[in-house]
């Protein structure tokens, strides 16, 4: 037990020192200035200026909560109960995938299609999870008239998805269902991304993705190929696409050709790979011909 709560500058060596011990946490500086901000509301310029700033017994005792969730294997966005995506904070839970910074390559991608496009847009997001990419590319295009949709097949990751969109004050109208179930029938889209699930059933991953995010979020159903649901969009999205519509995907590693290879044969055109920071191929676009 202390004898006072710990100070902003205290806080941050003890978080740092805390997350560098742990295999699952990476860049455990940025991290632990995360934490700081989002629990004790605290900006990275606060806890150089200000490190002698005490804190409430209240927030002292949640950043000891935090780290040792972290240190039981939970990945710390779930401990903090929000993560950043494209530089605004988002809500996440146990129900939705965590944001990865790959991630940000499709809102690019879908957001230099839009300010391309001159009008009113109707976008759609299949399996939307948290609402990141969805809400994050309605917070780019502020001013735009927007007609903003998700779908996905958990209630509970809508749930969070409308929280999402709730804080940032987003009109998303969100249907629970598979794919492309749950839309109307006339129902069509001038832009299409999903993140779909892409690791196949034999594959590994972290042991913190493996304990704590959903898995029917990341990995395909047992006996299909990792880009069972590529397949399925590529195939179904067309009669739900206008004129000039693009469909962006993210694929996972080596997945980009034969994805691409998939938008050939189902007659899409200017297809097109993006790769992310790291250099990998993480974005195959399409746009339905007219």
């Amino acid at each position: 037990m202390r004898d006072h709560s710990p100070t902003l500058g205290q806080a941050y060596c003890e978080l740092v020192s805390g997350l560098s011990a742990l295999q699952h946490i990476a860049n455990p500086q940025e991290k632990a200035a995360i934490a700081l901000e989002i629990v004790a509301g605290a900006g990275r310029e606060e806890v150089v200026l200000e490190p002698s700033r005490r804190l409430s017994d209240t927030v002292a005792a949640r950043l000891d909560r935090v780290l040792e969730q972290a240190r039981q294997g939970m990945p710390l966005a779930y401990a903090l109960g929000e993560c950043y995506f494209a530089g605004r904070r988002f809500l996440v839970n146990e129900n939705v995938l965590i944001p990865r910074p790959d991630t940000e390559t499709l809102l690019q991608v879908a957001l230099r299609f839009c300010q391309r496009r001159e009008g009113a847009l109707r976008v759609l997001e299949i399996g939307v999870g948290s609402g990141a990419v969805i809400v994050s590319l309605g917070a780019e295009l502020a001013g735009r008239e927007l007609f903003l949709t998700g779908t996905d097949v958990s209630q509970e990751a809508l749930e969070v998805a409308a929280a999402n969109a709730d804080s940032h004050q987003m009109d998303l109208n969100l249907l629970a269902g598979s794919l492309f179930a749950p839309l109307r029938q006339d129902s069509r889209f001038d832009l299409l991304v999903s993140n779909p699930p892409y690791v196949g059933a034999g594959e590994q991953v972290e042991d913190s993705v493996r304990a704590y995010e959903p898995a029917n979020a990341y990995r395909v159903p047992a006996g299909n190929a990792p880009t069972h649901f590529h397949r399925r969009i590529a195939e179904e999205a067309r009669e739900r696409m206008t004129s000039g519509a693009m469909l962006a995907l993210e694929v996972g590693f080596s997945q980009a050709d034969e994805v691409s290879a998939v938008l050939r044969a189902n007659g899409y055109v200017e297809i097109t790979s993006t790769r992310d920071l790291a250099g990998v191929d993480r974005v195959v676009s399409a746009i339905c011909p007219a």
